[in-house]
């Protein structure tokens, strides 16, 4: 009798010891956006069939969208201290956590969506990009051109001075408020996800963001009027927590792989995105303006010199690296 307990007392020991093995080959991947039906939710929908079809589900992806698992700054932490696998917003919301960042934020850097993506997938650019923050605990899996940038305003932006005054919310970014400070609006830091109620009670007077997303928030209901913003765009990172990369073992590599499979897939949707956007912005009542010419360039004059003088100075290394592979890879 005391062989026998002994024995089954030892087979319980076995199968403790081989729990966390079963654990590590079913490792759950939580990707999170502060955005809604745009680019980034299709890159993280996208991602989350790649790596679980690259893992043979032995990594199961799950998508939360639309702030769920808490603003920018929250996710943000979160894959730092390991709560968090993944989370991917625009370039300016990371400033804070590497002042680098910001060397995406400065206009004219980019001719066109076309253009600015092949900028990011040169491999020169990725392995700098790779680099930025990679001391805090977080990498950058993936960068991606989202759309140009754009003002949603209660007032229509039709010149520069129509900008006086306005209280402007931006993504986080000090560079950006440098720039719309320089135009003079009020700009005001804030999440994306406290934006809507903060726009409908009059606390913001405009939204400054990429095309898609006030079509995908239905800010039309707020305000109709959208001014694009010449030659500047939104590049949206994802930032992966390395910790848990290094977790998955030999499923790290699959991990990245599905990552490059999913730019290659979602890249090519930027501009049915862009489109469909403006379509259901129209749709829903609202309007979209150009700058006058003149009033394009002025905008430029001003706003790069402010963007520049934000830059750290490995920043302004990275802005002049990023404008170089521009030059180069400009048709």
């Amino acid at each position: 009798m005391n062989r026998r307990l002994c024995l089954a007392h030892l087979a319980g020991l076995g199968a403790l010891a081989l729990l966390p093995v079963a654990r590590a080959q079913n490792l759950v991947m939580k990707l999170t956006t502060t955005t809604s039906d745009d680019l980034g939710v299709d890159w993280l929908n996208a991602y989350k069939v790649n790596l679980e079809a690259a893992t043979q589900n032995k990594v199961k992806g799950q998508v939360y969208p639309a702030s769920q698992l808490g603003t920018a700054q929250r996710t943000i932490e979160g894959v730092s201290m390991g709560t968090v696998e993944m989370a991917l917003n625009a370039s300016g919301m990371y400033e804070g956590l590497d002042a680098r960042f910001g060397a995406l934020a400065v206009p004219g850097l980019f001719d066109g969506i076309d253009h600015g993506m092949k900028v990011l997938a040169d491999p020169e650019v990725k392995t700098r990009l790779a680099s930025i923050a990679s001391k805090k605990g977080v990498e950058v899996l993936t960068t991606l051109v989202h759309s140009q940038c754009s003002i949603v305003s209660r007032k229509p932006i039709r010149k520069l001075s129509d900008l006086a005054g306005q209280k402007i919310r931006v993504p986080g970014s000090s560079i950006l408020i440098a720039q719309l400070r320089q135009l003079g609006a009020n700009p005001v830091s804030m999440s994306l996800g406290e934006v809507l109620p903060a726009f409908q009670n009059g606390t913001l007077d405009g939204v400054y963001s990429g095309t898609p997303i006030p079509s995908a928030l239905k800010y039309f209901d707020v305000a109709k009027s959208q001014t694009l913003l010449p030659s500047t765009y939104i590049a949206i990172v994802g930032l992966v927590s390395p910790t848990f990369l290094k977790s998955a073992g030999a499923l790290e590599q699959p991990l990245r792989q599905a990552a490059r499979k999913t730019d290659a897939e979602i890249g090519p949707r930027v501009h049915a995105r862009v489109a469909e956007a403006r379509a259901i912005w129209e749709k829903g009542g609202g309007e979209m303006i150009e700058l006058p010419p003149a009033d394009a360039k002025a905008y430029l004059d001003a706003v790069i010199p402010a963007a520049m003088k934000e830059l750290s100075t490995d920043a302004r290394k990275d802005y002049e690296a990023l404008r170089a592979a521009a030059v180069r890879l400009r048709s």
